[in-house]
């Protein structure tokens, strides 16, 4: 499983691929911007990534602006629906309206509030049919 993490906190970042640990191949990008051009480079190499975990708030481009962008990346490439990231968010946010945002407006398939344990994360690939 190819994995992209994206968080403008570095401790957060390495927290989620220590989890991942042993189950994904982790890319990790500390900016909207550093993700939408790992996506770009997944795609022309031909191995997109299976998930991206986004964080809702960093600066510049936000988790929600971030993935539009991925989408507009994905939608571009022509890839099918079926190969396109699914996308998870992890956010110290845990109001319903961020979350609603980001299970309705962003095509996201999960949500994760930080710090998510090793086995919430399990958990909720398992339930995406990840595992």
């Amino acid at each position: 499983m190819r994995v992209l993490v994206v968080d403008d906190d570095p401790a957060s970042r390495h927290v989620l691929a220590a989890h991942l640990s042993g189950l994904a191949e982790c890319t990790l990008c500390g900016s909207g911007t550093e993700a939408l051009a790992a996506v770009a480079q997944a795609i022309v190499e031909g191995a997109p990534f299976d998930v991206v975990f986004l964080d809702i708030i960093m600066p510049h481009m936000d988790g929600h602006e971030t993935l539009a962008q991925i989408r507009e990346t994905e939608e571009t490439a022509c890839l099918p629906p079926q190969s396109r990231a699914r996308a998870v968010m992890v956010t110290s946010m845990d109001d319903e309206t961020n979350t609603l945002n980001a299970l309705f407006d962003g095509q996201v398939a999960a949500y994760l509030i930080k710090p998510a344990s090793r086995s919430e994360l399990l958990n909720k690939l398992a339930l995406l049919g990840l595992l």
